[in-house]
Formats: C-alpha cells, sequence, structure tokens
C-alpha cells in the first residue's frame, strides 16, 4: 500500500486529505517564518482553524509590552495577499487588562477579532513588514474544520486498544502484531498475591488463584499497558456522555475501525471495546477485578510474561455496576442492539444485587475495617457517585421508586460543582434529567448545578483570561481539565431555554478546543501527529511505550520528525502543561520526568474527543 493510502487508512474515511493539501500551502515560497517561542511577539491561533461564523480569537503575546499598532494582517496562505488588516479595523486588537502582564501565563497579551475572516480558506497571520516579519502558524476557515480533527480523536483509542492486532487496513503507517494473546496472558489472566508495591508496578509474583480469566478488551491507560477498572469506567462513561451529546451525528464507517460497516456508529462500536472488557472483568456473581497489568513491550506483541489480576473489591464491584448501567441505556436510547443492552443491564445488576448483600467496603482495610484495603490498583472512582449513576440508570429503565430514592439520596446532596471539575457526576445528571418520571424538583436542581459550575466555566474563557481559556490551576494531566471545562459547557446548553446564555455555553466550549489546538503559551497543538490534519506545530514526542519508547530500536521512528521518522499516531492528546501555563517537556529524557507532561491517558482522551468531535459536527 502507498503511503498515501496508509495514511488514508490512519485517518478513517481520507477526510484529511482536503486539509493535507492546503495545509501543503502553508510552506509556500515566499512566506515569512513561523514564530517560535522565542520570538519577540508571538501570535497564537488554533492550528486546524476556525468556524466562519464562530468568533474567532487570535492571541498577540509578547516577554514585553505590547505596541500600541503593531502592523498585523490575516493572509491567504495561497496568494500571500492581506486579506484583513488590523488597520482597517480599529478596536479589534484589545489589550488584557489593559496592557498589563497577565499574571496567568507571565505574557503581556492582547485579543486579536478576526470573527470577519468568514471566507473558507486557509490563512495566516503575519505581523511586522518587509524583511521582520513573521506569521502564524497557517490555519482554517470551514464549516467543517473540526471534523477530520475530531475523528481522528476518537480513532486514537483503536490505536491504543489492548490486546488486539493492527493490520495496515486499519492502522496505516502504524501497525502491530497480536499483542498479550499468549499462554497466561490475557484470555487466561490469574489473580496474583498483592505484594505490597505502587500500582505502576506488576502487583506481584505469586499466584493466589489459579481459575483463569477473560479480561481482553478496553484500552492502554496510557503510556503503560495497564488497565485500570477506576480509570477505565471514567473514560468509557465520558465516550458514551460525548455520543449523546453529539446527537444522531455519529455514524457508521466514520473511522476505519474493524467494526465499521456493521449498522452502527463507529464511535459507539469504539466505547463497545472497553463495555465488553467491564462485561469480563466480573466473576459470575459480578465481583470485579481491580486492575489488569500487562507488561510494557515494543513491540507490543514481544511481551509473553503472564497477565496479572488484582483483587476482586466491592470499589471495582460498583464502578462496573456503574459503567454498564449507563451503556445499556445509552444502547436503548440508540435502538441498537437489544440482546446487548440487556446483557450491560443484567451483569450490571448482578454486581448491584451482590453489593446489597455483601456491603462495600470489601476486602476492608485491617487497620480500619471502615475503610477499602489497597490491592495494587490506581484508585477506583467514587463509590457514592458511581452508585447514583447505577441508580440513575436503573430508575429510567424500570421506573422503581427504590432506585429514585437512592438518587434522591445521593444527588440530593451534591452542592457547588467546581467548574469544570466534577466531571464524575455529569453523565449520572444527564441520565436523571432525561428520565420521563424523574422528580420535577430534582431534575431541576441538579440542572441549576450544572448551569451555575458552566457559568465559573464561562467566567475563565474569552475577555476575562489572557489566553481566553484558562483553569483553576495547570498539574499534570492539565488538559483532561481543559476538555472537561469544555465538556461542562456542552452539558449546560440544552438544560437552558436562555438563547444567550446557551450562546456563551457554546462559545466558552469552543475556547478551551482553540487551547488545545494551539492557541496556548506555548503554540503547541496537544494533539499528537497532526501535520496532515493542518496543524503545523502538533505534538510528535509521546511518552508511550509503543510509539514513545526512549532507546528502543523499534519505537525510533515513532519519535519525532526527520528522515525515516513518521511520529506517533494521530489524535492521541497528551498531558500537557503542568506546574505553570508554560512548564512543558518536549523529550523523553526520563531525567525531566517527560511522563508528566507528553504521557497520554485515556480519560485525557476521553472529555478532548467528545469536546472536538462536537464541534466537528457543528454547522457552520
Amino acid at each position: 500500500m502507498a503511503t498515501s493510502g496508509r495514511l488514508s487508512a490512519a485517518c478513517g474515511v481520507g477526510v484529511a486529505y482536503g486539509l493535507l493539501a492546503i495545509g501543503a500551502a502553508a510552506t509556500a515560497a515566499g512566506m515569512p517564518p513561523a514564530v517560535t517561542t522565542t520570538s519577540p511577539v508571538r501570535v497564537w491561533v488554533d492550528q486546524f482553524g476556525y468556524r466562519p461564523a464562530a468568533r474567532k480569537i487570535v492571541i498577540v503575546a509578547s516577554d514585553r509590552p505590547l505596541p500600541a499598532d503593531p502592523a498585523l494582517d490575516v493572509c491567504d496562505a495561497k496568494t500571500l495577499a492581506a486579506a484583513w488588516s488590523l488597520k482597517d479595523h480599529a478596536g479589534a486588537l484589545k489589550p488584557f487588562k489593559g496592557g498589563q502582564k497577565d499574571g496567568e501565563s507571565g505574557d503581556f497579551v492582547a485579543h486579536l477579532d478576526i470573527t470577519d475572516v468568514k471566507k473558507p480558506g486557509r490563512y495566516f497571520v503575519r505581523i511586522g513588514g518587509a524583511s521582520a516579519a513573521e506569521r502564524s502558524y497557517g490555519f482554517n476557515v470551514a464549516a467543517d474544520v473540526y471534523h477530520a480533527p475530531g475523528l481522528a480523536a476518537w480513532k486514537a483509542f483503536y490505536y491504543n486498544r489492548a490486546d488486539q492486532k493492527i493490520t495496515e487496513k486499519y492502522g496505516g503507517l502504524w501497525t502491530h502484531g497480536l499483542s498479550h494473546r499468549g499462554p497466561n496472558q490475557a484470555t487466561e489472566a490469574r489473580l496474583y498475591k498483592y505484594a505490597g508495591k505502587p500500582h505502576w508496578d506488576p502487583p506481584g509474583t505469586e499466584v493466589a488463584d489459579p481459575t483463569p480469566h477473560d479480561v481482553t478488551g478496553a484500552w492502554w491507560d496510557a503510556g503503560n499497558f495497564d488497565k485500570y477498572m477506576g480509570n477505565t469506567m471514567l473514560c468509557h462513561n465520558e465516550m458514551l456522555l460525548g455520543v449523546q451529546l453529539a446527537g444522531a451525528a455519529p455514524k457508521d464507517g466514520e473511522l476505519n475501525i474493524p467494526e465499521s460497516s456493521n449498522g452502527g456508529p463507529d464511535l459507539l462500536d469504539e466505547v463497545r471495546y472497553g463495555t465488553e472488557w467491564l462485561i469480563r472483568m466480573g466473576a459470575a456473581d459480578g465481583a470485579a477485578f481491580g486492575r489488569v497489568f500487562e507488561k510494557t513491550a515494543c513491540p507490543p506483541e514481544a511481551d509473553t510474561s503472564p497477565v496479572i489480576l488484582t483483587a476482586q473489591t466491592s470499589g471495582a464491584t460498583m464502578n462496573r455496576a456503574a459503567g454498564l448501567a449507563y451503556a445499556s441505556i445509552v444502547w436503548t436510547e440508540r435502538g441498537l442492539d437489544p440482546a446487548f443492552a440487556k446483557r450491560c443491564m443484567d451483569e450490571s445488576l448482578k454486581s448491584w444485587n451482590l453489593l446489597k448483600s455483601k456491603p462495600h467496603p470489601w476486602p476492608a482495610d485491617p487497620k480500619d475495617p471502615r475503610k477499602p484495603a489497597y490491592t495494587g490498583e490506581w484508585f477506583f472512582a467514587d463509590f457514592d457517585r458511581c452508585r447514583a449513576l447505577a441508580a440513575a440508570c436503573y430508575f429510567r429503565a424500570t421506573g422503581k421508586p427504590e432506585y429514585d430514592r437512592i438518587v434522591h439520596e445521593i444527588a440530593g446532596q451534591w452542592q457547588g460543582l467546581k467548574p469544570g471539575e466534577d466531571a464524575e457526576v455529569y453523565p449520572a445528571i444527564w441520565v436523571y434529567t432525561h428520565t420521563p418520571k424523574a422528580d420535577p424538583e430534582l431534575a431541576a436542581r441538579l440542572k441549576r448545578l450544572i448551569l451555575e459550575s458552566a457559568d465559573g466555566v464561562v467566567r475563565q474563557t474569552g475577555a476575562d483570561r489572557g489566553y481566553a481559556a484558562g483553569l483553576r490551576g495547570y498539574w499534570w494531566g492539565s488538559n483532561r481539565g481543559i476538555g472537561q471545562a469544555g465538556l461542562n459547557c456542552l452539558v449546560a446548553a440544552p438544560f437552558t431555554e436562555d438563547a444567550a446564555a446557551r450562546q456563551r455555553y457554546l462559545e466558552a466550549a469552543e475556547e478551551y478546543v482553540h487551547y488545545l489546538n494551539g492557541r496556548n503559551p506555548i503554540g503547541l497543538c496537544f494533539w499528537s501527529n497532526m501535520k496532515a490534519f493542518g496543524a503545523e506545530n502538533s505534538v510528535m514526542v509521546m511518552f508511550h511505550a509503543w510509539v514513545g519508547a526512549d532507546g528502543k530500536k523499534e519505537s525510533e521512528k515513532y519519535i519525532g520528525e526527520g528522515p525515516g521518522k513518521i511520529g506517533p499516531f494521530p489524535g492521541m492528546v497528551v498531558g500537557g502543561v503542568n506546574g505553570g501555563m508554560k512548564r512543558y517537556v518536549n523529550n523523553l529524557d526520563w531525567r525531566q520526568n517527560p511522563w508528566e507532561f507528553n504521557e497520554p491517558d485515556i480519560t485525557y482522551q476521553s472529555s478532548c474527543a467528545a469536546l472536538l468531535y462536537y464541534f466537528g459536527i457543528k454547522r457552520p
């Protein structure tokens, strides 16, 4: 298969090709050089671009106070002619805080409003004149500007699937053999005695129970190959919420995955790869294992060591109950595969009913029986929040008052959701407020919680922040916070009847899209290997055991750019800045803890992919 065909396989249905052709124009002869983080004045844009009718804010930044009247032009990338000039648009450049330094980024910042640029095409912003001119990275203006990147973000889950083989037909340039399917591996994993090690190490070396368990499925958690119940369930549920927010838009055949052409939306096919893992993680009575340890290797199929399970716990069991109940609701809503929806509900109730007869916590901490013992997993999602989600789903499915009472008991006590930081409760609120027999008073209260937290997100965007989208703080995994802030607003938008408020929520959510796509203080598009989609400066170094294994010859071609390099697979979001808006490590030097910056994680991916896909289907 030619390189172009292999790239097409990676991009799903070849949707990247229009952008690839346009993107080539961005390096045409005669163009000024692109700004860098060391340029005297920097111009940062969304490197995919902007929708024609949407608000378009470009960030102009410097280490020193900005000049009062900089020469700024939006130029056509093909003709190099100015299509829009600041000198003709008085007031379009607004210094942040009247020209004072932005305390969040440490930059002097101004917002350049180019909303009037509506004609579809490829552009860049030129700053300065003659030989001193520089330019922003290129960007597109198009109704479907986020469509191809949004699909790539979902396709990235396929590349990160555990226990599979990626062939050229579906993976294009990024392929590997069948991994972790040998003797004593994922089809016949066994419970090991916990040896007291931290969650990133193998749980133990001694088999505690020789009974084999098939725990194939789900996704590698991050740069490592573990599969944790808590993190996977949270990712799975955000993916389901993303499907619900997308409405009828998801279609069959969008992603070019093995399940394409089966009649169901590819997005749900990808979710199902995790849903079926949740089913397999339960024993006959519904008790769920907490973690699957698969040793890393490059290529992944090179590992032949045993796959290890940690103990069945009450936390894992409730996580399983919540994830499967939610899956059942979404499949039922879509009218897809009723037998699968029933199976999900039946398996969920097994776990739920077990917890009724064998109350949480188990196994208990011997020093404090009120707390669960640590058994080598990472973490479990909050027990009561999961219980509320499961109960909301059961109530939606059956209308039984006993489940409604549980929702009241738990969700009725929720107060003051932090803006963009309590995403774990969004599915429960979404399900309950869309249940015909829901208590109107409780439903209204839950909607207000979402709206109030979304109002807080709005205050972190636009003219209120130097980079037009911000967080309470920037720490390990900050891009998860970016995605969830946007998700908060997407959940809020249909909850209000105020058209102006709805517009504010959607505009705020889109500002977080722009941040992810490169309009941030380091000018980096935080999605991996997106040059074919128009992004000139995207993540090309990703801490990952397959495509970012420093020192492994088999991984060299996936790390960075240059001769013989293809970079990591496209569409994976990395953790992002950590310790400040400009603190980022763009290498794999272990002395700099790269995993704290450029490692992916499925819960970074789930919120960010849901957000980008939403605007990829939004027109115009």
